[in-house]
């Protein structure tokens, strides 16, 4: 059946937009930064995506020019070299071109454009390290200076802004969120004129009307949590939006490869989040492409393996709960670890050893490294390295998991589990060292509680016996390296076992606290870079939880040795230097915390000057770091205390303002702090370098 990609179109431009945009900002960083690989993994990260999302919709113009200057970035890959300025200028100069061509698509545009021959040509050049043309927007017909300024302005803009924005949205859907609004607005009135009442008549009607407000608020929580379930509906797209247009796309790859495959794409019901449905098709092409490519063998191989001559790629979708499962699947040729190994160890000269005693588990995670790629021949379609790396991490931008299955000679499947929405996630709360952490669920493979006597010893640590598989075992704070766990008493030690493609720890972790859906933030600003963290959520009590990063956990907890898992409780013993850090703000506190602790300094804190004296009181503190403005008693009162008492006076002390002023600056110096840090500026490096010239380290 012929796909009508005019319903596709929409999708097609505001994905190509965000695309452009983005290459036009690592481009820009790129110019700023001497060393720019990771600039170079996005650029050829999205110059693919580009180039395979126009080949779908047929553009293919668009589609060899994103080749041959994917070409050119994996030129420059390859050969380790620098982004040269002038490439970096001939990139925005071609999604210059691109942004023009995208626009006229809108308009009923078929995807050509003049300057393609002359493009094409300058990239050929570049990729030969001739001298090569970067700019190819012509002059502007001067009639535009007889416009308005208005006019001009307008235009202008139009060449920045897109609104794609939208959503179709059924009117039963917007009725029903009215419905439920208005029942709540009601329901709120009621408890407002409940409360009144209750004051009036405590003495003699308390207890009825408590049960009343007791009844209303329960009825005000649900209504509230119908409202938040109709507002996500709004988001939800059916599944099948992508499915057709796949199909279609992927028959033409086979055709262009000469391979003669069956495609089993059924319709799907399923909606899932228009955020996830947007990135969803880059993911399953390359995954289709891998199968037709890798996974799927020549006519002839078939024969000789008693196979049919057909080979069958099928793309499954189905729904448990609240995450939707996607399967793509075929029953071609299987992974061959034993050819990953080869190249591997060709690409990774550096870790022979530990390659060559890799298990199949280890060696599948090379497949979703960038640049990893087992054809030893590039092509339009393959050979690049660049597929699956972009499938991993498109899933994790989506907090989604990938699972691979595969036999040799039989055939591969990759399993990918996402959310149905992006709005909420469901996750297990667990305390570590008096501090609570949240895992995602679909990291999580099980939870246990086990004996101590259950773990076994090996050479690098301890496993445990799970349903006849060996799982490394690895205590929290190995990573964690915090100084305030107390040795447990208990033989009994709550263990989670955590899955990220394919690969399995256990973790062990003081107390399982609840499972709960819960609305993820993103982390505070000075934390942005710290990759341990996904982002955090606020418990019942307003206060902040770590959402753990759990790629990232296992990561660590994998690079870690026996000699890490030793040293474990050397680290658990008081540090050299204690640090009592003040300030009324939660956040502050903790990333201040943080921070310190990986220095190794010994960390307390307190809420505000009061708290803090009464810690100075109790414990000896080789330095106080304070913010100003606290209530209670703030910053200065709290430095004016410790000058003044004899068996504080010499503690140093480091103050940290929201803003310079040069009167509070002046007043901090005059009452003896020996540092003054901005939070505005405030960095990293600023903190732990003062910490240590006033500790002499």
């Amino acid at each position: 059946m012929e796909i009508d990609k005019s319903l596709f179109i929409a999708d097609y431009i505001s994905e190509s937009r965000e695309i452009l945009d983005t290459l036009d900002d690592i481009a820009i960083q790129a110019v700023k930064e001497s060393r720019n690989a990771y600039c170079l993994k996005d650029i050829l990260r999205h110059l693919h995506t580009l180039k395979g999302s126009s080949r779908m919709m047929e553009y293919v113009q668009i589609e060899k020019v994103m080749n041959h200057l994917e070409n050119v970035f994996k030129n420059i890959e390859s050969n380790q070299t620098e982004i040269s300025t002038k490439t970096i200028q001939l990139l925005m100069g071609v999604s210059q071109v691109i942004h023009t061509v995208i626009d006229s698509l809108e308009k009923g545009g078929d995807g050509t454009f003049a300057e393609y021959e002359e493009v094409l040509q300058s990239i050929d050049k570049a990729m030969e390290d001739e001298d090569f043309k970067t700019d190819f927007v012509k002059n502007k017909d001067k009639e535009a200076d007889s416009k308005s300024a208005e006019e001009n302005a307008g235009a202008e803009n139009s060449d920045f802004f897109h609104d794609s924005q939208t959503i179709k949205v059924q009117i039963s859907q917007i009725d029903s969120i009215l419905q439920s609004l208005d029942k709540l607005i009601m329901r709120q009135i009621k408890l407002k004129n409940e409360i009144e009442s209750l004051k009036i008549n405590s003495s003699s009607d308390g207890f009825q009307a408590y049960q009343e407000l007791t009844e209303n608020i329960t009825v005000l929580e649900n209504q509230s949590v119908d409202i938040q379930k109709n507002i996500i509906s709004l988001r939800m797209l059916p599944f099948d939006m992508i499915l057709q247009p796949i199909k279609r796309s992927i028959v033409s790859e086979a055709l262009k490869l000469n391979k003669n495959i069956d495609f089993d794409i059924p319709h799907s019901e399923i909606t899932i989040d228009k955020a996830i449905l947007e990135r969803l098709p880059a993911i399953l092409i390359h995954l289709v492409r891998n199968s037709i490519d890798h996974g799927i063998e020549p006519i002839e191989e078939r024969k000789k393996a008693g196979k049919s001559e057909k080979g069958k790629i099928s793309v499954s979708v189905s729904q448990v709960s609240n995450r939707i499962f996607v399967s793509v699947k075929d029953d071609g040729r299987g992974i061959d670890y034993k050819k990953i190994k080869e190249k591997a160890l060709a690409l990774f000269p550096e870790r022979e050893s530990e390659i060559a005693v890799a298990d199949e588990t280890e060696l599948l995670q090379f497949i979703f490294v960038s640049g990893f790629s087992t054809k030893d021949v590039q092509t339009e379609l393959s050979g690049r390295g660049i597929g699956l790396d972009v499938v991993r991490t498109e899933m994790d931008k989506l907090k989604g998991k990938i699972t691979v299955r595969s036999q040799l000679g039989k055939g591969t499947e990759f399993e990918l589990s996402l959310p149905a929405s992006l709005a909420t996630q469901d996750g297990l709360f667990v305390s570590v060292s008096d501090n609570s952490y949240l895992i995602l669920s679909h990291y999580i493979k099980e939870i246990l509680t086990v004996h101590k006597t259950d773990f076994l010893r090996l050479q690098h640590g301890p496993v445990l016996n799970v349903h006849n598989e060996l799982i490394p075992i690895y205590d929290f704070d190995i990573i964690n390296a915090n100084s305030e766990k107390k040795a447990s008493t208990n033989n009994e030690i709550s263990v989670v076992i955590l899955e990220y493609l394919n690969r399995k720890i256990g973790v062990m972790v003081d107390k399982i606290l609840h499972y709960g859906t819960v609305v993820i933030k993103p982390v505070p600003p000075l934390l942005k870079d710290f990759n341990a963290l996904q982002g955090v959520v606020f418990d019942e009590n307003y206060r902040i939880i770590p959402v753990l990063n759990i790629p990232d956990t296992i990561s660590r907890f994998r690079v870690t040795n026996v000699y890490d898992v030793k040293n474990l409780e050397v680290r658990k013993m008081p540090k050299i230097h204690s640090v009592l850090v003040v300030d009324d703000s939660h956040t502050t506190r903790h990333i201040e915390q943080i921070i310190l602790e990986a220095e190794n300094y010994n960390v307390s804190t307190a809420v505000d000057g009061i708290d803090a004296l009464e810690k100075l009181k109790e414990h000896k503190f080789d330095l106080v770091i304070t913010d100003v403005k606290m209530p209670r008693m703030d910053g200065f009162v709290l430095l004016h205390n410790i000058r003044h008492k004899e068996e504080l006076k010499d503690i140093p002390v480091i103050m940290i303002s929201s803003v310079f002023e040069s009167d509070t600056y002046e007043k901090a110096s005059k009452l003896g702090a020996q540092g003054y840090i901005v939070k505005s500026d405030f960095e990293r490096e600023s903190l732990t370098a003062k910490v240590k010239e006033l500790l002499h380290e």
